[in-house]
């Protein structure tokens, strides 16, 4: 089953959970948080005028995320920076 692109995992008082991204960018602007898929560092970034559209965006590209269509060669795999 592929993640859903609009939750992440915040590490919070040392326990990771997963949170919707306008939770993380409102109550978990600070922690650290990682993408569900390849547990590669991820920040929330989006458009906040008139509508806002959030999105996760890997601090570091790579190629076996299958949430990021542009960059995936079909493979999944764990981010080669991946938070534990």
């Amino acid at each position: 089953m592929k993640p859903q692109t609009q939750s992440c995992e915040a590490l919070l008082e040392s326990a990771r959970l997963t949170v919707g991204l306008d939770e993380a960018r409102i109550l978990h602007r600070d922690a650290l948080k990682r993408c569900p898929a390849c547990h590669g560092r991820v920040t929330i970034q989006g458009v906040y005028s008139g509508q806002v559209s959030v999105n996760l965006s890997h601090r570091r590209i790579h190629d076996g995320c299958p949430l990021i269509p542009r960059h995936y060669k079909g493979v999944p795999s764990q981010h080669p920076q991946a938070l534990k």
